[in-house]
């Protein structure tokens, strides 16, 4: 009988944790959406002060780790943040206006905005190559523009805004960091959960139930991105003339534009800005010097920049091992099934069904302690489907005629990988080091997860000084990190470019 009511009860608790999961990532997907799909309309439509920046907002998820995205929000909207504060000074009150940092309001507003730019890019891409002729025939028939957009517009649009939105509920769904700290008590998600059950209360057994529950969520969400991706592509055969952006119209777009870009400065723009305020005071006094002479920081830094290197150069050398792999198998058999071209496009895209909570867990059930190799390994078979797509997109379009010539020219089989796949590759493996380097660098979870013993990152770094309320010292090592992963990014998407 207590077995029974201990089964009940855990199978209770994991499915209210599934829930408020699901919740939370679906409400903060659908406010990136919100957010993204007009930003994607100014920036692809529309010529407008400030367009280039917003372009460029879109590395952001992609190169700044949600824990310098939180030690912003703290700054701005935290109970002593710099609103907070100012309104108490010009108003002479007590009373905290800005409070909704510390609930579920707070973590939706905080990845919502966060993921927002993944959405816009994507879309934006998409409504810049849209053919106009159905919509200019209905604009012939009488209809009005409201009517071309929600009947005609959007419906070509959906693909990409599906498949924009898949990545973004996934990243909403395996939050971590965010949840940890914004979180309301009594409300938690699977990942920050299995984290608590295999850290901090060693029930194994409730995290390993945890753990094959959000896997087998994120399998069937993995799913259906591939599944829809496909769709996509094949939509995008169809696209027009690409139209040159045209000056904002009328009243209705302005009023729309400069409440979109309220909400972005307020809500994005300022918690990064936040980060530097909170960080300028220590750069100008001897706390900054304090910082650094810390015996954890040079170790922190070395540590990061060779686990982000050595992750970097190994994600790279895997995505373009089973790059080369698919393509010698698509053209040496005429490939065309449709079931195998879906399983050739579901195995790199798994990892993604896998969380780096999930990943640590595992590890650690194994070999009981993390180590830097361990640390390596887990976080290249986390980020290499990331690398796969920018190395493969390249290499699939090479005809099959020059790879029946390079045959005949050459027997073996690494002179035309380094003769034909690799100058091919070559710009998106750069940039993918470059890529890879920035999400390692500024990944928090893993190194927490494992608890190396006597390690440090940045990141963890960072996090440690903010858990102990050493706020303005967390905002000094969190813009270091930031400067590092924006850097590497940037660089790396130049030789994209």
């Amino acid at each position: 009988m207590p077995f029974n009511t201990y089964s009940s009860t855990t199978a209770l608790k994991i499915f209210q944790t599934a829930i408020f999961t699901i919740k939370q990532a679906l409400l903060s997907t659908l406010l990136a959406t919100a957010i993204g799909i007009p930003a994607a309309f100014f920036v692809s439509r529309r010529i407008f002060w400030g367009r280039k920046f917003l372009i460029s907002l879109s590395a952001v998820p992609l190169c700044i780790p949600a824990l310098i995205i939180a030690l912003g929000y703290i700054s701005i909207f935290g109970n002593q943040g710099l609103i907070n504060k100012a309104l108490r000074q010009l108003l002479g009150t007590d009373t905290i206006f800005f409070d909704f940092l510390y609930s579920f309001k707070g973590i939706i507003i905080t990845q919502g905005f966060y993921n927002f730019p993944i959405v816009m890019i994507a879309v934006a891409d998409s409504w810049r190559k849209l053919s106009e002729e159905q919509s200019e025939a209905a604009r012939l028939l009488g209809a009005s523009e409201t009517k071309v957009f929600f009947s005609i517009t959007l419906y070509q649009l959906l693909p990409a805004v599906v498949s924009a939105c898949i990545p973004v509920f996934l990243f909403c769904f395996f939050s971590f960091m965010l949840v940890l700290l914004f979180g309301p008590v009594g409300s938690t998600t699977l990942e920050v959960e299995l984290y608590q059950a295999a850290r901090n209360t060693m029930d194994f057994s409730l995290a390993q139930k945890l753990a094959l529950t959000e896997t087998i969520l994120a399998i069937l969400i993995t799913t259906l991105y591939t599944f829809i991706e496909s769709k996509s592509s094949r939509s995008k055969s169809e696209a027009g003339i690409l139209k040159q952006p045209q000056p904002v119209k009328n009243i209705l777009e302005r009023f729309i534009a400069a409440t979109l870009f309220v909400a972005i400065g307020l809500f994005f723009i300022a918690p990064l800005l936040g980060i530097l305020v909170s960080a300028f005071p220590n750069f100008v006094t001897k706390d900054f010097v304090k910082f650094i002479k810390l015996k954890s920081f040079l170790p922190a830094l070395r540590n990061t920049l060779s686990v982000a290197f050595l992750t970097a150069i190994s994600s790279t050398i895997v995505a373009f091992t089973y790059s080369v792999l698919i393509c010698s198998i698509t053209k040496r058999n005429n490939f065309r099934g449709n079931l195998q071209q879906l399983v050739l496009q579901i195995l790199p895209l798994l990892p993604m069904s896998v969380s780096s909570v999930v990943m640590g867990f595992g590890i650690t059930s194994i070999v009981r302690r993390g180590s830097v190799l361990m640390l390596i390994v887990a976080q290249t078979a986390l980020f290499w489907p990331f690398v796969f797509k920018q190395v493969h997109t390249p290499m699939s379009k090479i005809p099959k005629d020059t790879m029946d010539c390079a045959k005949m020219l050459s027997p073996h089989f690494l002179d035309i990988v380094f003769r034909i796949y690799l100058p091919t590759a070559r710009r998106g493996i750069i940039s993918s080091i470059g890529f890879c380097f920035a999400i390692s660098a500024g990944d928090t979870t893993l190194p927490l997860v494992l608890a190396i013993p006597r390690f440090d990152t940045l990141s963890l770094l960072t996090y440690r000084m903010a858990g102990s309320y050493r706020f303005s010292a967390a905002c000094s090592g969190g813009l270091i990190l930031a400067l590092i992963c924006a850097l590497f990014f940037l660089i790396g998407n130049k030789f994209k470019e």
